[in-house]
Order: structure tokens, then C-alpha cells, then sequence
């Protein structure tokens, strides 16, 4: 029970009762301290209940930190769509002026309509390629200041867990 609330092995928890053990038999008063049992038993309750409230503190830690992330993603997906929106506009714009002219279209004037949908659809073409590389700029932007921020947290986890040793 107890190798299980201290997260350790049954071995651990045994050698250390044998040595607490063996010392509070013990004749001799050398440089040994001993505890009673209620004592160690309180020491080790009072452990494991800072133990819990570590973990505590740490899943706290995650859901706001996770709430950050969230909030992140969607402040940016708003900034991406306000920076595209004369893009998608101009987009939609040329489809609707492409669908128009095919309705419209007669026999008569089909080849000078083909020709002027052939056009429009080439600049289509060419703008939803502009729009998408602005956008895939925007998100490589965005994951290299999140691989930054990764990067400075985990030197900063590595730093905090040597000096922990």
C-alpha cells in the first residue's frame, strides 16, 4: 500500500523498513535518528498528499495552458481570414463573372464568350495560387513562432529538470 501512494517498488518501501527497523533496535546511539512508526507513517501520508496536490497543480497548469493554445488557434484562424478576405472576394467575384457569362452565352458570339471565360478562368487560376501561398505563408509564419515557443520551453524544461538532480 504504501510503494503504491509513494509510487515506488515494494522492494524500496521493504528495504526501508528493514533499515528503520534495524535501527530503532538498535543499542547503540550513534549518528542514527530514529522515528516511530505513526511518525514515519505520518511523514509518508503528508507526502503523498503533496504529491497530489503537485499533480493537481499540474493538470491546472495544462488545461489553461491548453485554453491558451486554443484561444492561439483561433485568434489566428480569424487574423488568416481577415487577411484573405479581399482574395476569397476577388475569387468568388470571377466565378460568379465566369457562370454568368456561360449562361449568357449565345451561338452567335460563343467563340469571343469562350474565349473571354478561358481568360477569366486562366486569372482564377492564377489568383487562387496567389491565395494560397499568402496563405501557407501565414501558417508557416504561425508554426515557426510556435516551434520557437516549443523550442524555449523545452530548453527551459530540460534546464529545470538538471537542476533537479
Amino acid at each position: 500500500e504504501i510503494a503504491k501512494k509513494l509510487g515506488v517498488s515494494k522492494v524500496n518501501v521493504w528495504r526501508m523498513r528493514q533499515k528503520w527497523e534495524s535501527g530503532e533496535s538498535s543499542v547503540n546511539q550513534d549518528s542514527r535518528v530514529t522515528i516511530s512508526e505513526d511518525t514515519f507513517e505520518h511523514l509518508l501520508s503528508q507526502t503523498f498528499r503533496s504529491e497530489v496536490n503537485a499533480r493537481k497543480v499540474r493538470s491546472e497548469l495544462d488545461l489553461e495552458r491548453a485554453n491558451l493554445e486554443l484561444g492561439f488557434i483561433n485568434a489566428f484562424k480569424q487574423y488568416s481570414s481577415v487577411e484573405l478576405v479581399s482574395m476569397y472576394t476577388k475569387i468568388e467575384n470571377l466565378r460568379a463573372e465566369i457562370d454568368a457569362l456561360n449562361k449568357a452565352s449565345n451561338k452567335k458570339n460563343k467563340q469571343v464568350v469562350n474565349g473571354e471565360i478561358n481568360s477569366l478562368k486562366s486569372e482564377l487560376d492564377e489568383y487562387i495560387k496567389e491565395c494560397s501561398i499568402r496563405e501557407m505563408e501565414l501558417y508557416y509564419e504561425c508554426m515557426k513562432k510556435l516551434a520557437t515557443a516549443n523550442e524555449a520551453e523545452s530548453k527551459s524544461n530540460y534546464k529545470n529538470s538538471k537542476g533537479h538532480k
